[in-house]
């Protein structure tokens, strides 16, 4: 099984430049199964290029050229505004396999911050087994945010504490584990951020080691190499995407690596991330 998280800047690529192929192209390179997207708007359509009166949602029509199942989870909050549903902002989910059961979650409203959320599949394997995959998508101003928002996602993921399942997406955090042979980056990263910023509080990085004392595994730190990036953007080389195992899924792991483009042409301002998971 190969799963892969993407952070698909709403559709765009860093140039403002429409995406979806691109990200199709990415995804079917990477041979992938299951797919977490963050920054999806959905029912955002194009019209078709064979028949300019038929739009059909970007999310859907991916779906349709990989030959994957595909559900959407709305982050905006309710009542919906009068853009909604035409700009519904959230999380997405692909498999190959059927998606046979699903729900959005609100993460904590956090005043003057963005809404987050959860969005949860359930996904029927070939061998007739079920599992779960939650995808997310955390507040990118401050670690404090991201620390609320983390509880709520782990009131909703405990109910599978005793079955094996994924938890992945842009966490807008980092781990220390990056930085144990970067201080230099590390010292640059807190002048570019002080304690008050967006990626750490007074007390460091927290949101990343919070969910590994919960029993989940950082597939990264477990099968892959530390220092490498997945926002492009960043001045050093800053993970904030991950795929997170639970316990009992961990020693399946194969491996784990940031899915690397042509330099200057990425889909996306995010790299994806894929891991592999054996029997």
């Amino acid at each position: 099984m190969r799963i892969l998280t993407f952070n698909i800047h709403g559709w765009r690529t860093a140039d403002g430049v429409p995406n979806w192929q691109q990200v199709a192209n990415v995804i079917r390179a990477s041979a992938a199964d299951i797919v977490g997207l963050n920054e999806v708007y959905h029912p955002l359509a194009e019209p078709e290029i064979a028949n300019s009166h038929s739009v059909v949602p970007l999310l859907e029509r991916i779906a349709d050229d990989l030959g994957m199942h595909a559900v959407f989870g709305p982050c905006l909050r309710w009542p919906a505004t009068a853009e909604l549903p035409e700009k519904s902002y959230g999380n997405g989910l692909l498999s190959r396999w059927p998606i046979i059961a699903s729900a959005a979650h609100h993460l904590t409203p956090v005043p003057e911050k963005e809404q987050r959320g959860l969005l949860e599949g359930r996904i029927l394997l070939p061998d007739g087994r079920n599992f779960t995959v939650y995808v997310t998508h955390l507040d990118h101003t401050d670690e404090a945010t991201r620390l609320i928002q983390l509880r709520a996602l782990r009131a909703w993921t405990v109910r599978d504490r005793n079955r094996p399942h994924v938890v992945m997406g842009d966490f807008n955090a980092v781990s220390p584990w990056d930085f144990a042979q970067r201080q230099d980056d590390l010292l640059r990263l807190v002048a570019e951020h002080p304690p008050s910023g967006p990626l750490l509080t007074e007390k460091g990085m927290q949101v990343i080691p919070q969910m590994e004392k919960a029993g989940y595994v950082d597939a990264m730190r477990a099968a892959g190499e530390a220092g490498q990036g997945t926002f492009i953007r960043a001045a050093v080389p800053l993970r904030i995407d991950y795929i997170f195992l639970s316990h009992s899924l961990s020693p399946a792991l194969r491996s784990c690596r940031v899915w690397q483009e042509e330099l200057g042409h990425e889909a996306s301002d995010h790299r994806p991330v894929l891991a592999e998971i054996g029997d």
